[in-house]
């Protein structure tokens, strides 16, 4: 509606400059304000051209931040799978010595001796037995618990990392659609300008159009640019390296473990 309303001023204000008996020294003076205005319009579509610019580089930062994060969470979610792998050959441990002191609860509570696994042991042969499976099951119980923090831990990251992730990419969306808008008001004030050099009139309306298509830009921009200087300190380079190192400290950490899994093995080894 408020198109159509603009383009009817303008078609009248090019009437009103082709009537006869319109003096030179009017002329003169529509020319003046209809190069203002063709100049104010060049000046407004040069700022939008710098504010595009900045906000697709701003576009590109953020992509490249939220790939960082994107490979940091596959980092994480790697090493969790790691550490996971580690603890289930201890909870499979736990699970067998609890199966065995089962029986073995069985046996002693009958107060006699019992044949297990073809094996006859007596009434203290049994209890030494239970106290060996006792032993070894807490052995599994402190690995467990050793691999606790860690994974805990490293779960929270993954699930940082995912929302963290999602954020950005939310960001980025709006962004790009921030961007659409900006490319219709360019669009806009582009055709303005086409209808003031054919006017031949610097008709008010379409001044008071251009004053309020620049505020929409300004504000436009100055909300672009928020968004873009939030998420850039957020998601520096350096913070992002910084998450990427948080995940490889924690695989080698989780690398250390591999020599004591070897020692335990032998003790429970030793005790069979």
């Amino acid at each position: 509606m408020k198109r159509t309303m603009v383009m009817v001023v303008l078609a009248g204000a090019v009437g009103a400059y082709l009537l006869p008996g319109c003096s030179d020294a009017n002329k003169a003076r529509v020319q003046v304000a209809q190069k203002k205005l063709l100049d104010r319009i060049d000046e407004a579509l040069g700022k939008m051209d710098v504010q595009k610019a900045e906000i697709d580089n701003g576009i590109k930062s953020a992509k490249q931040a939220a790939d960082g994060v994107r490979r940091a969470k596959v980092r994480a979610q790697g090493n969790l799978d790691q550490i996971n792998e580690k603890v289930r050959p201890f909870e499979e441990r736990i699970s067998q010595c609890d199966q065995s002191l089962m029986k073995l609860r069985d046996a002693i509570a009958a107060d006699m001796p019992a044949t297990i696994a073809g094996k006859t042991y007596s009434v203290a042969e049994l209890k030494e037995m239970a106290g060996k499976v006792i032993a070894a099951r807490k052995e599994a119980e402190k690995q467990i618990n050793g691999f606790k923090s860690a994974r805990e831990t490293m779960t929270k990251q993954v699930a940082l990392l995912t929302k963290t992730q999602q954020e950005i990419e939310a960001k980025i969306a709006g962004l790009q659609s921030q961007m659409v808008k900006l490319d219709s008001e360019i669009a806009a004030a582009k055709a303005m300008k086409q209808a003031s050099a054919a006017m031949g009139d610097a008709d008010s309306s379409l001044a008071d159009n251009l004053a309020e298509l620049e505020r929409k830009i300004a504000t436009l921009s100055a909300d672009a640019q928020s968004e873009l200087a939030l998420e850039t300190d957020r998601w520096s380079a350096a913070n992002t390296e910084k998450a990427i190192s948080d995940v490889d400290a924690f695989i080698r950490d989780s690398q250390k473990s591999t020599d004591t899994l070897a020692e335990i093995d032998r003790i429970l080894g030793g005790k069979k």
